[in-house]
């Protein structure tokens, strides 16, 4: 009678060995209780979302626009030169961790696929890889064609400018740096000053496209409405012909007309 006792046990055991556990976050030893996943883990990836509210938590005065990064044909460009007239939407990824960064990649995907909605409003973006050395330069292709495979049309060319940080040298300059850096994200106005900026304090935690699109928004300048006429003024308008000079000045500006 122990036998078929002993039998059940058996094919319970192997039942059991065939079901994979998943592990917790609090296995993970770079996990902590702000940072679940931890900086160094990638557990939990499956749904990659990010914050459609994030309002500014960083410092504006960073000296970013005066920050220098070296472009793909290997010149160093500084971030004031990027897009000069133009809203600057700068992203600052965590750079060559190994693995490749899930993050990061689904970040950088999400922005090539909505480029133009940026460029409708007169925005242009910019992605930074930083790098610990030099001599990875050419992990920067193995990201990009990570970025490929998160897009609906994997042969979309890259848009906007990726460019590298050498050394770490921005990322400590604006005080980021955590294995490698702290994702993080900036808003240059056409003029030239930083008007938003977002730093990460988990993998996670970035501004979605939604959010970004919005800040943009906010630099759009108003459309100046001519002041209405009151009294006699009004009267004397409506039976005074007017010159060409001052018909033209009466012309409103066109309102911008993109929308997301």
């Amino acid at each position: 009678m122990k036998y078929p006792v002993l039998t059940v046990l058996l094919l319970t055991l192997v039942a059991g060995c065939g079901q994979e556990k998943k592990p917790d976050a609090a296995s993970y030893p770079n996990s902590t209780g702000s940072d679940p996943a931890g900086y160094g883990s990638y557990y939990g990836t499956e749904e990659i979302t990010f914050l459609n509210e994030a309002s500014s938590n960083a410092s504006l005065d960073t000296g970013l626009t005066s920050i220098s990064f070296v472009a793909s044909t290997g010149e160093e460009r500084l971030v004031k030169d990027i897009a000069p007239g133009k809203t600057l939407v700068l992203v600052v990824t965590r750079g060559n961790t190994v693995p490749i960064c899930p993050y990061c990649s689904t970040q950088t995907a999400r922005l090539i696929s909505n480029y133009e909605a940026f460029k409708e409003r007169g925005a242009e973006v910019a992605v930074v890889y930083p790098i610990e050395t030099g001599d990875d330069r050419s992990r920067l292709d193995s990201f990009l064609s990570d970025v490929t495979t998160k897009l609906a049309d994997s042969s979309n060319p890259v848009p906007f400018p990726v460019l590298l940080d050498v050394e770490l040298k921005g990322v400590d300059q604006l005080g980021i740096r955590k294995d490698l850096s702290k994702p993080a994200t900036y808003i240059v106005d056409h003029a030239g000053n930083v008007q938003y900026a977002y730093v990460g304090e988990h993998i996670a935690d970035r501004p979605s496209v939604p959010a970004l699109l919005a800040e943009v928004d906010k630099l759009k300048p108003s459309p100046v409405a001519s002041p209405e006429p009151t009294g006699d003024d009004e009267a004397s308008q409506d039976s005074t012909p007017k010159s060409a000079d001052e018909s033209a000045a009466e012309v409103k500006p066109a309102e911008d007309s993109a929308t997301e």
